[in-house]
Formats: C-alpha cells, structure tokens, sequence
C-alpha cells in the first residue's frame, strides 16, 4: 500500500477558519442535493449533513416525475426538522447552486442516468456523484461521460462502487487504493475520495489519506450524510481537492466522536450529523 500524507485536523482546519463578523448567508454559497426516483431517506441524510457544512443556503429538487408530490415533500423534511431546507421540483431547469450532489437513493436506471448526463453537460458548479450516481454510469458504461464533463467533479465511491467503474476486483483496490484512485483521478479529470477506513483523496497529481473515521461508520446511511455535507463545504467556495479532504476528515472526526458517547456500534447515520458541529468546532484549536 502505497504511503502517502496523513491529512491533519491542521490542514482541515484551514477549510473552516474563522468567519468574519460581518459574514452574511449571500457570501457562503448556496449547496443542492438532487433527489432521485429512489429512496427519500439517503437525500434526507444528505440535507442533514449538508446544513451543517457552512453554506449559505442548502435546498432539496425532485424530479418532477417519480415524486408523490412537492407540498408532501416539504412536510416530510420539515418533519425531518430542517425547515431551513428550500424545497422544490426540478423540471430539467439549469441549477445555479454552487454546489449540487447526486446520486445518494437515486436508484439505477435509464432515467437517472440521462439525468447525471444533463447535469455533467450543463452544469457550471461543484459536482458530487455519490452512490447511484456511480452505479448508474457503470451500469450503462457511460464512465467516459466524466470526460465530457462542463464542470468541476468529486466523486465519493466505496471500494464496491469503485470496482464497478473500473472493472477491478474489490480486492486488487484495497490493496492499490491510493495508485488506482490517482490513476481513475488523472484519466477522468476528477477528484476522487475513495471511502474506507484509511479513505484516499486525490487529485490524480496530490493524494491524502485520511484516518480520522471509526468502524462507528460502516453503516448504510453514512455515505449520504458525507456527500451532503462535502456539498455544503464545497459551495463555500473552497479549493476542490482541500474542501473534500477536509470534509472526509470531520465526517470521519463526527464518527468518532459519536462512537466515544455512544459506543461503536449504536451510531446511525442521523446519528453522525448530529456531531459534526463538534467535529467542525474542534478544528478552532488548530486554526
């Protein structure tokens, strides 16, 4: 396994210094996380995270097909209690987010991915592709559409998700995970963050690994939380590569800290977003 630089509370710490005083909602970004025509729970999870990353505004589109319609949507992530989330149907209109993530619950098929398509052929902001979003380029083999990108691209696999792009064996990735993310990183024009317990982000040309996670994190659910508050990082305007590592850096300190209080196996991924804000306000040390 290849050895690369740990990335440290101090290097996070530099993507969330201290705010002005005279900061207002218009100068930290607007982040978007676009919901599929799967599950509502992983773009829920994405919010949560999202909304504690900083952003000016955090909003929430449904297609405008495959959704039970836009009034019980918003009842059910003010249910959720984020009221400060802004609702609405996306009808194919462009996004002007700074930010946007897809794919978290979005499930696999035709739709989704014209849908991912349109968004890496018009979209001017920060891409995350999470989950489905990977899965859906692998199933149609439309990994070359990355290429073809109009905007900048972070995508967040799991070794699983990363076989299914590449074509290699989940084993042959652990054992070369740093080599081949900066390799699929350097082809495609990406950054990618290769999620495990010692995550790799690359660039393709710089490459970090991050170890701040704990085995509280292997649960289904605590991917989305990271895509929705690496959206919310990176609408802030921060430098790509140092905004995902810094974001993987206090999704995994939030995993940590959860399992301090509530042991390692209890943590859901709810649980997670809520320590973030612990997890952002330890890095006031360090700054």
């Amino acid at each position: 396994m290849q050895e690369i630089p740990i990335f440290s509370a101090a290097d996070a710490a530099k993507v969330f210094p201290k705010r002005p005083q005279d900061i207002n909602k218009g100068d930290c970004g607007s982040a978007a996380i676009l919901a599929g025509y799967g599950s509502l729970g992983a773009p829920l999870l994405a919010v949560g995270g999202c909304l504690k990353a900083g952003a000016g505004y955090t909003q929430l589109w449904f297609p405008s097909t495959g959704s039970s319609g836009i009034d019980e949507m918003r009842r059910t992530v003010f249910a959720a209690k984020y009221p400060a989330c802004i609702v609405d149907l996306y009808c194919g209109e462009p996004f002007s987010a700074k930010s946007l993530a897809f794919g978290m619950g979005a499930g696999v098929g035709l739709p989704q991915t014209e849908m991912l398509a349109a968004l890496l052929s018009t979209y001017g902001g920060r891409l995350v592709l999470d989950a489905d979003a990977l899965n859906a380029l692998a199933a149609y083999g439309k990994a070359n559409a990355l290429k073809e990108k109009n905007c900048p691209v972070v995508i967040t696999p799991h070794p699983k998700e990363f076989s299914r792009l590449t074509g290699l064996s989940v084993q042959e990735i652990l054992k070369s995970d740093a080599e081949l993310a900066g390799a699929f990183a350097k082809e495609y024009g990406v950054v990618v963050a290769l999620k495990s317990h010692r995550t790799v982000v690359t660039d393709g040309t710089r490459a970090v690994r991050i170890t701040s996670g704990s085995p509280a994190l292997a649960k289904g659910g605590s991917g989305d939380v990271l895509a929705g508050f690496l959206a919310g990082t990176l609408a802030r305007g921060v430098p790509l590569f140092e905004g995902t590592a810094a974001a993987c850096y206090v999704h995994g300190r939030a995993g940590t800290l959860a399992a301090l209080d509530l042991g390692e196996y209890s943590p859901d991924a709810s649980d997670i977003i809520g320590y973030l804000p612990a997890a952002v306000k330890e890095l006031e040390a360090h700054a």
